[in-house]
């Protein structure tokens, strides 16, 4: 092929990322490869591709005659279960070769057929999945992998899911502290990367879009060999350029910062932009990429008991305005009067926490109201009347449902407690 007329961008704003598969062996419901990110809702395959064989690949890729001037990922899914993963990875020449991986692998078959083919790859990223390896388990992989050289610069990183309760439980918590306690008395570096579930206050949902100009700096190959700058169209094999195994039949991909049309804006793939390697621009002209994370966005696909653990945890956690927007979710969906009283009463202290006095006595009485007689919330109701100057406000209501030495037992130790 003449390099004159090559179809595939190099330069450095650009990242070739080669999906072996689509298929993974682990499950996760955050994962960012899926049509949408619904907490409890598993991962699945995009689709079923007829994968290239690992002959296949490396004649194709060892015929390109320019290289990219970043490495070319291996990527996934998880690309160790291609069925000719070690084919690939020791047949490429003249790439630096990154690998992505949950480290499932066979550690020792890894590092021997790597070091028996006298292949070195330049980089790794290795991801800690709490749900599906002991802490223990991918420690020593880690530090297997790390001490062999055949990774020159392997990273290990964990997935910052802490303003995230909707995608953990209680297992998860405990790898995760079992985690951080054993990498550190082992010496294993390893770093939290964000939580990238949705797009400019979006949910990634796939519900809704609108046209909109986008640039790429991506260079996707698709398990079939099909080529994208778009891993959503790569997903459901949408405006395919051309195919590695006949690049001389490719469509040349626009260059990074080259903005062209687009209908599917929304249904992007949340890493667009990371690394800059992506951006949008809007009909006024103005480009932009995409902002922080929104925890509350998932709400809305919850059951409401769902939602209620996921405002304790908040709670429990000191995430107090996450929490109380949680509270308040379960209260709009249930209906005020129709919400379970412990509800009121946990928004109630929340509120307290957060010094909105006032508030939280609203919702203790509501607790109080819909029968409630739990004593830290007749506790809290009394204080609260204390500190807003409503003290006959909250004995008003208690003489509805209490007698008046329960009441009298209450205050005293209320008062006790607050001297």
């Amino acid at each position: 092929m003449d390099p004159s007329v090559f179809p595939l961008p190099t330069a450095a704003a650009h990242q070739w990322v080669v999906y072996l598969t689509a298929r993974c062996n682990f499950s996760c419901d955050y994962c960012i490869q899926k049509g949408r990110i619904v907490p409890g809702a598993k991962r699945k395959p995009w689709g079923r591709y007829e994968e290239l064989p690992g002959s296949r690949w490396v004649e194709a890729l060892n015929a390109i005659p320019v290289r990219p001037e970043h490495t070319l990922i291996l990527t996934g899914g998880e690309p160790t279960i291609h069925r000719d993963f070690y084919e690939i990875a020791t047949g490429l020449r003249g790439y630096r070769i990154d690998l992505t991986s949950n480290l499932s692998f066979d550690v020792d078959r890894f590092i021997e057929t790597l070091k028996s083919e006298g292949t070195v790859l330049h980089s790794s990223f290795h991801t800690y999945h709490p749900k599906f390896m002991e802490p223990e388990d991918f420690v020593d992989r880690a530090r297997r992998i790390r001490d062999s050289g055949v990774i020159a610069n392997p990273v290990f990183s964990l997935l910052d899911l802490d303003a995230f309760p909707h995608f953990r439980d209680e297992e998860h918590d405990a790898n995760l502290r079992r985690f951080h306690e054993i990498a550190g008395r082992r010496g294993l570096r390893y770093q939290r990367n964000e939580f990238r579930g949705n797009h400019m206050g979006e949910p990634f949902a796939h519900d809704r879009k609108r046209p909109m100009k986008c640039t790429s700096g991506w260079v996707n190959f698709a398990p079939d060999g099909e080529i994208y700058n778009c891993q959503y169209h790569l997903e459901i094999r949408k405006n395919a350029f051309g195919n590695v195994t006949a690049l001389e039949e490719c469509r040349p991909l626009p260059v990074f910062g080259t903005f062209f049309p687009c209908g599917d804006y929304g249904f992007c793939d949340p890493c667009h932009e990371n690394s800059g390697r992506g951006a949008y621009m809007d009909e006024e002209g103005g480009i932009f990429r995409r902002t922080g994370d929104d925890s509350r966005i998932y709400l809305r696909w919850m059951d409401p008991n769902e939602v209620l653990e996921v405002a304790r945890r908040h709670l429990d956690e000191g995430r107090l305005e996450e929490a109380e927007h949680a509270f308040l979710a379960v209260i709009e969906e249930g209906g005020e009067d129709r919400t379970p009283p412990e509800v009121w009463a946990d928004l109630g202290l929340t509120l307290w926490a957060a010094g909105e006095r006032e508030r939280a006595l609203g919702s203790v009485l509501q607790a109080i109201e819909l029968g409630s007689r739990d004593e830290r919330t007749l506790a809290a109701a009394v204080e609260l009347g204390r500190e807003v100057g409503e003290r006959e406000r909250v004995r008003n209501v208690l003489c509805r449902f209490l007698p008046a030495s329960r009441i009298l037992a209450i205050e005293e130790a209320v008062a006790s407690a607050f001297v």
